[in-house]
């Protein structure tokens, strides 16, 4: 099997900005899998330069990808009026339109990293009959976006004034560590991700799920409770904890990998 190039041989523009990029297998036996990069990254950098397309592909499935609003190749898209709802309302007509187009069956694998993961915890509790499969990699426990200072996010994109705020600081400036960025687009779409609170308990996805860490991997310390959470809920899940790995690097694991493979319909 040729390796999957980026960009992808089909992309088009959801209604709420996101970019949609499809490397469809013909004759897909397995799965499809969508795939939802974390704040301040995208497709080329969280999924296909750490090489996750091709073993995915290997399998027998289908891979759709998103840009989120304001990133990668939706950097124009200015995200400031959108909400929560919109993006997984996105989300959902994707994952819906791809089920509709494959063989292979009638649900979606989704696996979602970082602030993808948070998307993809969503979109699976509200969509259970869409979802066969979720995989939340680098989520923190709980909502570490309430009290961001949102003025001091945005001055740090505009003006480039570091936040006096650790918690903005810490959250914000991460993103200019990524090459290219639209900054004040960036900021914007984790601000509108911040403005709904986010309480996992509260809507507990009924798909198995995987939760992946890196055991060095602050931002995700605790996510053990997710997988408990599901459990709890009377479904299938377990948590692998990569050794030696961060936030960044674990995404390049072959452990990792090894556990989505291994974990996916």
């Amino acid at each position: 099997m040729s390796r999957l190039l980026h960009p992808a041989p089909e992309t088009w523009r959801t209604p709420s900005g996101l970019t949609a990029h499809l490397w469809r297998r013909p004759f897909a036996d397995r799965a499809p899998v969508l795939l939802v990069h974390g704040y301040a990254s995208n497709v080329l950098y969280n999924w296909v330069k750490t090489g996750w397309l091709d073993p995915l592909a290997a399998q027998g499935r289908s891979v759709l990808a998103v840009d989120l609003p304001g990133h990668g190749s939706s950097a124009d898209v200015d995200p400031t009026r959108l909400s929560v709802q919109d993006l997984l309302d996105d989300l959902h007509g994707l994952s819906a339109e791809m089920v509709a187009d494959e063989p292979s069956g009638d649900a979606i694998a989704v696996h979602g990293y970082s602030l993808g993961s948070r998307l993809a915890w969503q979109l699976a509790a509200a969509h259970p009959e869409l979802v066969a499969s979720l995989i939340v990699g680098g989520a923190p426990a709980a909502d570490r976006l309430t009290g961001l200072d949102a003025e001091a996010a945005r001055r740090w994109a505009r003006d480039g004034v570091v936040p006096q705020d650790p918690l903005t600081r810490s959250v914000v400036t991460v993103a200019a560590a990524m090459p290219d960025q639209n900054l004040p687009h960036v900021v914007e779409l984790l601000l509108a991700v911040a403005r709904t609170p986010f309480d996992p308990a509260a809507t507990v996805p009924a798909a198995p799920t995987l939760v992946v860490a890196g055991a060095r991997d602050e931002i995700a310390a605790g996510s053990a409770r997710l997988a408990e959470l599901v459990v709890a809920a009377g479904h299938p899940a377990r948590l692998v904890e990569v050794p030696g790995r961060d936030h960044v690097n674990v995404l390049t694991s072959r452990i990792y990998k090894d556990a989505v493979l291994d974990a996916l319909p």
